[in-house]
Parts: structure tokens; C-alpha cells; sequence
């Protein structure tokens, strides 16, 4: 489709954490720049919209501003920062900028419409441009006016990394040989119960770390079921030991765990109840066990970290089975998928990021498509198909 002259609206997600006005990661702002660079080499003019924060409130919400001199370093564009783009004179603001500039509009969350996906407010958005490319596959998962609202009302397609996040995540449940393994941590059960179902269905080794292992450990009536609790979703444990077995997938789980002594300040290593102990990361032979399943693998999928690997010595089991898979990596015995928020902050904290085949740039996003292999963006870019043929 001819671009040439055409305003085109991208939605980024340029949430990036802040440290008293410092940006401490700027990965996401990074994440659009081939695609940004594609639609100026088509003659397009280039309009970003992002959000930053979790309120609607002006007061507590942060200004889009303190990102321009990053945004103009890493593009290598001057930018034109538009407050009030829902006012009368914002499309002519954009249509008078210079074609190298970045158009970039304010805190999309100011307004409250945003995340009520008001579509009179998406409708005024999408009166902005001519054509829309959402690059955001972070905030996929969020019904929102500038993810799911816009696409109704201009051509639409999606950016090129949100076209590789999904290419890698069906590439792992799609790959027609080799044995799938999955290791799936994080302290909280709940959040992970639906991943949890779906996997246990698809992989051939599901490995489980963290507060999540311990509530398995507890159903098996493992010698540490006096430290996890399960009762909560006794019925879900259940259901996806049961499926393991009617699928055929291996269950692991940590035979030893790395634990703070109530009354010592140093760590131990447990196997057996102590209610004297906390437990903040897998043993030693747990790590040898994964790894010998990594060993065996084609490809890993992996979600949340083994342990508190924030703090010493507990980032023992996150730390080794990070760099193990690293290197099979990297000699490519093994295709290597990262997902998650946390366990991307611990690839980056360890120094084997850029030796993973992916490290996804979402987190609950991430968690929704391996769950659903759908999401609300890509919902609206099929109505906007539909309605306005593809780009």
C-alpha cells in the first residue's frame, strides 16, 4: 500500500522503568526503531503513542516528555511533542511538521478513555492518521482504545518485532520435531494455574520452580509439604498432574532447595520439613536435574525465575540454568525462548541476554499468547482486514 505523504499512527509501549528521572532500561524504546525506519523509507510520516504508568491521574502520572532526548538519540530524529492531541489544531500540528520528525503524543493514560476503550475517544485518535501499525505486543493482551479501538476505524497491521514475538511463540508449539521442555517459576501459583493447563498438554517436559514447585511438592506429599501451601488450588494441582500423565509429559520438580535458617543469617540446603527454614531458591541437584532435561531438549521455554535470584546467594539455580542454556544456545543444540518480565531482568542481570534465540519484550502479554495463542490486538487487526484490506 502507498504510504507516501500518509500519517501513520504507531502504538509503542514505551513504559520503561524510571529511577528519579533516569531511564533505568530503554529496551522497549529501542523495540520499534526497524520498524519506524521502514514506514519513513516508504515516504510515511510517523506518529508514536505510548503510555507510561498504571493511572488516569495527571497529578500521579508521568509525562511522556523526559523521554524525548532518548527517543531523538537512539532514532536519530528530531521530535515534536503534542499535549493536547485531542484538541482542534493537532492534526494540522501533524500535517505542518517536518517529514524527518517524530510526531510523539503525551501520556496516553492522562485520559481515562484509554482503558475504558471508549470508541468515540479511538475514533478521534484514529482521526489523526490515515493508517495505524500497533509495535506494542506488551500491551496486546489490554483492551484499550489505542489497541483495540483504533484498528476499527483506519487500515491497520502490525510492526515487525510484534510479528517476531508471536513468530517465536508459535514456533515453539508448532516445531513438527524435537522435544519440547518448559520451565515455568515465579512465586505465585495463581497467576500461572491457566499457563500451567495449557503446557502440560503441549510440551514434553514441564520443569516447575519457585513458590509454584512448592505447591506441587505439597500434592505429592513430598518430605516438604509442611513449608508450601496448596490448599487454595488443590483441585487445579491435581488436574495438571492428571494431564501429565494422560499426555505423556514428565514432570520436574526440585528434589532440594537452598533455604534461609530462621536462626542464622547464612543459607542451607534442605530436603527434608524444617519449619524453622525459608525457602528462597532450588538445590544444587535440582540443577543438575534440569539440566540434564536441557540436555535432552530441542527447545526451552522459559517463564519466571527458579528463585529469589535478586539476592545472594539465592540466585544460585536462576543464575546456572540461565548460562547453561546459554551455551547450548549458542552452540545450537537448543532453541532458547524467554518470557517475562522478571526472568528478562535476570538474563540481562547475568549477562546472557543476547546468547538467548529470544527474549520476549512482554510480560503478561507474554503469558497470554502462550495461554490463548490470540489477543485482543491481533483480534482488532483482523476486524480492521476485514473492513479495510491488509497493508
Amino acid at each position: 500500500m502507498e504510504l507516501s505523504g500518509k500519517i501513520v499512527l504507531v502504538r509503542v509501549d514505551f513504559n520503561v522503568p524510571m529511577d528519579g528521572g533516569t531511564i533505568m532500561d530503554d529496551a522497549r524504546i529501542k523495540v520499534p526503531v526497524a520498524t519506524v525506519k521502514e514506514l519513513k523509507n516508504r515516504g510515511a510520516k510517523v506518529v508514536l503513542m505510548s503510555h507510561m504508568g498504571k493511572t488516569s491521574d495527571q497529578a500521579e502520572a508521568p509525562s511522556l516528555r523526559q523521554l524525548i532526548p532518548v527517543i531523538e538519540k537512539i532514532y536519530g530524529n528530531s521530535v515534536l511533542f503534542i499535549e493536547d492531541y485531542l484538541g482542534e489544531n493537532a492534526r494540522s500540528l501533524i500535517e505542518k511538521a517536518p517529514h524527518d520528525d517524530l510526531v510523539f503524543f503525551e501520556n496516553l493514560r492522562f485520559h481515562p478513555q484509554e482503558e475504558s476503550c471508549d470508541l468515540d475517544f479511538a475514533r478521534k485518535l484514529a482521526s489523526l492518521g490515515d493508517f495505524f501499525v500497533n509495535e506494542a505486543f506488551s500491551v496486546s493482551h489490554r483492551k484499550h482504545a489505542s489497541v483495540f479501538g483504533i484498528p476499527q476505524f483506519l487500515p491497520s497491521d502490525l510492526g515487525e518485532n510484534f510479528k517476531k514475538e508471536i513468530k517465536n511463540i508459535e514456533r515453539f508449539f508448532n516445531h513438527s520435531s524435537g522435544k519440547r521442555m518448559a520451565i515455568i517459576g515465579g512465586s505465585k501459583l495463581s497467576t500461572k494455574i491457566k499457563l500451567l493447563k495449557r503446557l502440560v498438554t503441549k510440551v514434553d517436559k514441564l520443569a516447575l520452580g519457585g513458590g509454584i514447585a512448592g505447591a506441587f511438592l505439597s500434592y505429592l506429599k513430598n518430605d516438604l509439604s509442611g513449608i508450601f501451601d496448596f490448599k487454595e488450588y488443590e483441585s487445579e494441582v491435581k488436574e495438571i498432574v492428571e494431564n501429565a500423565k494422560k499426555f505423556g509429559c514428565e514432570l520436574i520438580i526440585p528434589t532440594d532447595f537452598s533455604a534461609l535458617i530462621s536462626t542464622k543469617s547464612d543459607h542451607a540446603i534442605i530436603r527434608s520439613e524444617d519449619s524453622n527454614t525459608t525457602v528462597f531458591d532450588i538445590g544444587p541437584d535440582s540443577v543438575k536435574l534440569l539440566e540434564d532435561h536441557i540436555l535432552t531438549s530441542d527447545m526451552v521455554l522459559w517463564n519466571g525465575p527458579v528463585g529469589l535470584f535478586e539476592r545472594s546467594p539465592f540466585e544460585f539455580g536462576t543464575k546456572t540454568i540461565a548460562e547453561f542454556i546459554a551455551e547450548r544456545t549458542q552452540n545450537h543444540h537448543l532453541i532458547s525462548i524467554i518470557g517475562g518480565g522478571d526472568t528478562g531482568f535476570a538474563m540481562k542481570k547475568f549477562g546472557v541476554a543476547d546468547k538467548m534465540t529470544c527474549i520476549s519484550t512482554a510480560g503478561g502479554a507474554f503469558l497470554n499468547y502462550v495461554e490463548n495463542e490470540d489477543c485482543p490486538a491481533l483480534e482488532a487487526i483482523r476486524i480492521s482486514h476485514n473492513k479495510f484490506g491488509e497493508l
